[in-house]
């Protein structure tokens, strides 16, 4: 059973950056933060989007997982939350 489908169907247990690590590679993320490359990406998506409305953290997940739907929601959400803070 893989990692994305298990963490669906149990709950996800998984430290958040682990899953960015494993989707977006590069340096290993210091401690309580996304990586580098992930949070790049992130921005990207984000700025990219149609709409001028600012972002909260649900409707920056929600961007996210429709732009990498291997995300997994914690994954999705700690991420949004770094990158909305700005």
């Amino acid at each position: 059973m893989s990692s994305t489908w298990r963490a669906r169907l149990l709950g996800d247990r998984e430290d958040p950056r682990r899953r960015l690590h494993a989707l977006f590679g590069g340096p290993a993320p210091a401690a309580g933060q996304p990586p580098v490359r992930a949070t790049e990406w992130a921005r990207g998506v984000l700025d990219d989007r149609a709409s001028d409305r600012p972002l909260d953290t649900t409707a920056a997940t929600r961007e996210l997982r429709q732009a990498e739907p291997r995300l997994t929601l914690r994954a999705a959400t700690f991420l949004a939350e770094h990158v909305t803070r700005r």
